[in-house]
């Protein structure tokens, strides 16, 4: 497991290996699942700095950077470009293993749902754009995260954990009972088009400025994958009003991707997104349970019972037909 973060090295040394001049604030920002990020004030520019996740290999990390940032800078897309450190490498070892990136932050907002009808159609479109753009990588990105989306794989852990990880957290029976009669509907769904997705394009990794799409950021998850998962994992972040799917908000946001007219949206899929959206909640449910009664947890425990208040919110939205963040 990761060290916390009071054991960390200073984050200001971790910086001077990247960057020169004096550095004034490096603060922790986000609420990432993955990695620690801070940002940093040197002189008047703000870069991210970020902790990698031990689990996370690097060279899949550098492989996949190479082929999206030659793409992306072909297009003109803005996107997070890593520095190099003293040694010329991209990533940094501390001397407790840890291992750094570092990036010049772009400038932009990220917005919370609801989000203005000009700026939902925006969003559809650059998320288009941006798949259009992948397509355009000289060979298929490797997959950092290969279970990424894959509901057998999560099940199959959730079933291990219940018989041999519990930590002695309550467990819940209801949802054990929801997942138990839940998981046939979603883990044959068949899906039309793949393609190189983004992987997790939620509102969270999009910057925003004027209403308009500045930058995807957080591209680690750049994968094969299905792209009606991608478009369905970023309507259920952005397309929510009171904690409920905003139909006319989802029919703005496929109108802008569609708008892009890169081709990869098929009829069968889209026909298939209600189920789609259903089953990514029904995922993120069952991730949030595994976590809540396992010993060794993924995601954060925000405050106690934070994980199985996810799990029930995610898991009330799939029943209902509702969307939760």
């Amino acid at each position: 497991m990761d060290k916390g973060i009071g054991q960390m090295e200073p984050v200001e040394e971790i910086c001077r290996e990247f960057i020169q001049g004096r550095i004034s604030r490096a603060s922790l920002i986000g609420d990432g699942r993955i990695n620690d990020t801070f940002c940093v004030k040197a002189g008047e520019e703000s870069f991210i700095c970020q902790r990698i996740q031990r689990k996370m290999d690097t060279d899949i990390l550098e492989h996949n950077y190479l082929l999206y940032s030659a793409t992306l800078d072909s297009v003109k897309l803005a996107y997070p470009k890593w520095l190099r450190d003293r040694d010329g490498r991209f990533f940094y070892t501390d001397s407790r293993g840890d291992r750094w990136r570092m990036y010049p932050m772009i400038g932009g907002t990220v917005l919370q749902a609801p989000l203005p009808e000009e700026t939902l159609f925006a969003c559809g479109r650059a998320l288009a754009g941006i798949h259009a753009a992948l397509q355009r990588m000289t060979e298929k990105p490797k997959a950092v995260f290969p279970m990424l989306h894959d509901l057998r794989y999560y099940y199959k852990k959730y079933l291990w954990v219940l018989e041999h990880d519990l930590s002695g957290e309550e467990r819940d029976p209801e949802l054990e009972q929801y997942f138990a009669s839940g998981i046939e509907e979603f883990r044959n769904l068949q899906t039309d088009r793949t393609a190189v997705i983004h992987g997790d394009p939620k509102l969270a990794n999009i910057l925003f400025s004027e209403g308009r799409v500045r930058a995807f950021i957080d591209l680690d998850t750049v994968m094969p994958g299905a792209v009606i998962e991608d478009i369905a994992d970023c309507i259920r972040s952005c397309c929510v009003r009171k904690g409920k799917l905003d139909t006319g908000a989802q029919q703005i946001f496929l109108q802008g991707y569609q708008s892009g007219d890169n081709g990869l949206l098929t009829g069968k899929d889209l026909k298939c997104l209600p189920q789609v959206i259903r089953k990514i909640r029904f995922e993120l449910g069952l991730r949030y349970y595994t976590d809540a009664i396992a010993k060794e947890k993924n995601f954060r425990e925000k405050y106690p019972g934070y994980l199985l208040e996810k799990a029930k919110e995610n898991c009330s939205g799939a029943l209902e037909g509702n969307i939760y963040l």
